[in-house]
C-alpha cells in the first residue's frame, strides 16, 4: 500500500488520476547522456562562448560567467561528441555544485565542458518536466548520494542514466507541470531582477549623496543644503558601547525573541538583551565580506556578542541611520589587521575620519535610505516567499 501511495503526487491538475511510473532515467531520453571535452580547451579572445559548471547559477545558464571563447574549429571538434540544442537539460556532474541543473533556452551558438552532463529528451519526455524533476529534493539527494567522495564529488554519466525516477506517463500532465513551474520561475526571476536593480540604485545613491575623492561636497543633495561637510573623528560623533556585549555559546543560549548579533548579522534569537535603543553594529572580526564590510542598523532590544562593535551617534550631533550608511560607504579594508580572520581594532575604528553635514541634512539622508532599505526588504521577502512556494510545490507535485 505504501508503494502504491508513493506513486501518486499529493497535488495534481484536474483530469489526471493515473499512477506515476518508476522508470530509469535513460528511458526518458532519446539518446545517451553525453558531456563536453575532457581536455582543457584553448580559449581565445573572441569566438564561441564556452561554459562549465560555474555558469549554472540559480538553475539557469548565466553566459556572463562563461569560461571564455573557443574557435569555430574547436567547436566543430566538440560537436562530434555533443552539440547543444534548444531544450537540452544540463546537470552539473562534478565539482562543488554537483546537482545544479539548467535548460537551454537559446538558439545562439555555444558549447560546454565536461563537468556538465547533457540530457536530451525531446519527443520522449517534456524537457521542462525533466528539468524540474531534477530540482526536487528526492532527486537532488539521489545525485549527491551517488556522487563519489574523492577530492571532489563526481557522478558518472552511465550511473546517472540508471537513476530511478518517478514520472507521469502522460505527456499532457508532464507539459502542464513543466509550464506551471516555468511560469513560477519567471515570476521569481522578475523579483530577483527588481531586487538587483534596487540594490544597484542604492549603491548609486550612496556614491552620489556622500562626498568622494577628498571632496567635502556630495554630487547630489536635498534642496536647501549647500554648506561643506565637516570632517570629524568617529570618537567625537559617536559613543562605543562594546562594554555591554556578552557572548553566549550556542549550547547556553535560551531561545527567545531577541535577535542575537555577531559580526555578520543575526545568528540566533534568544531571551534577554544586552542593548536597548538605536545602534550601529560594525564587525570587529570574522567579517565574511571585506569589500562590503558588515554594518547593521538596529533599533530596540538586541543581544550582541564580542565579534561586533556597538556604536551610537551622539544626540543632536549624529543621526544613527546616516552614520550607518556613512560607515557602510567607507572603505574599511585598509584599516584591518590580521590574516585569515581580519580584525577592526576599536582604537583604529574610533579614529576614522567621517564627513558630516548638519544634523538636519543627516536626518533627511538617513530617512531617504530608510525608505530605500524598506523597499529592498519588502522585495527580498516577496522573493523568499516565492522560493519557498516553489519548494513546496516541487514536493507536492512530484512523487
Amino acid at each position: 500500500m505504501k508503494d502504491q501511495q508513493a506513486s501518486y503526487p499529493q497535488l495534481r491538475f484536474k483530469g489526471f488520476t493515473d499512477p506515476w511510473e518508476q522508470r530509469k532515467l535513460i528511458d526518458l531520453l532519446n539518446q545517451p547522456i553525453t558531456d563536453g571535452p575532457h581536455e582543457t580547451p584553448n580559449l581565445v579572445e573572441k569566438g564561441i562562448p564556452f561554459i562549465s559548471a560555474d555558469a549554472i547559477v540559480d538553475n539557469r545558464i548565466d553566459f556572463s560567467r562563461k569560461r571564455g571563447f573557443i574557435t569555430e574549429e574547436y567547436d566543430l571538434q566538440c560537436r562530434k561528441k555533443y552539440g547543444p540544442e534548444l531544450y537540452d537539460v544540463y546537470l552539473v556532474k562534478s565539482g562543488s555544485t554537483v546537482g545544479k541543473v539548467a535548460i537551454v533556452e537559446t538558439t545562439k551558438q555555444f558549447n560546454i565542458w565536461s563537468p556538465l552532463a547533457a540530457m536530451r529528451c525531446k519527443g520522449k519526455t517534456n524537457p521542462y518536466f525533466l528539468y524540474f524533476l531534477f530540482q526536487t529534493k528526492e532527486n537532488q539527494n539521489q545525485v549527491k548520494s551517488k556522487a563519489s567522495n574523492g577530492t571532489q564529488p563526481n557522478l558518472s554519466m552511465r550511473e546517472l542514466e540508471q537513476f530511478n525516477v518517478q514520472i507521469s506517463p502522460l505527456h499532457d500532465e508532464q507539459q502542464k507541470i513543466g509550464a506551471f513551474f516555468k511560469q513560477l520561475d519567471s515570476l521569481i526571476t522578475l523579483h530577483q531582477r527588481k531586487l538587483v536593480k534596487l540594490k544597484e540604485l542604492k549603491q548609486g545613491y550612496l556614491q552620489k549623496m556622500f562626498p568622494e575623492n577628498g571632496s567635502k561636497f556630495p554630487q547630489l543633495r536635498f534642496a536647501g543644503f549647500a554648506d561643506a561637510w565637516e570632517q570629524r573623528k568617529l570618537l567625537d560623533i559617536a559613543d562605543r558601547l562594546d562594554n555591554l556585549r556578552v557572548p553566549i555559546t550556542a549550547s547556553d543560549r535560551k531561545s527567545g525573541d531577541t535577535p542575537y548579533y555577531g559580526a555578520n548579522g543575526i545568528q540566533d534569537y534568544v531571551e534577554g538583551f544586552t542593548h536597548d535603543g538605536e545602534f550601529i553594529l560594525v564587525a570587529e572580526d570574522g567579517a565574511n565580506d571585506l569589500k562590503n564590510y558588515p554594518v547593521h542598523y538596529v533599533n530596540g532590544k538586541v543581544w550582541v556578542n564580542n565579534h561586533a562593535h556597538v556604536l551610537q551617534g551622539k544626540k543632536t550631533i549624529t543621526d544613527n541611520r546616516f552614520l550607518m550608511n556613512s560607515i557602510k560607504n567607507f572603505n574599511i579594508e585598509p584599516f584591518l589587521v590580521g590574516g585569515g580572520r581580519a580584525k577592526l581594532n576599536a582604537d583604529v575604528m574610533m579614529k576614522l575620519n567621517i564627513l558630516l553635514p548638519t544634523f538636519d541634512e543627516q536626518e533627511k539622508i538617513g530617512s531617504f535610505f530608510k525608505q530605500l532599505d524598506d523597499t529592498i526588504t519588502l522585495h527580498q521577502r516577496k522573493l523568499e516567499k516565492l522560493q519557498e512556494l516553489k519548494k513546496g510545490y516541487l514536493q507536492k507535485m512530484f512523487c
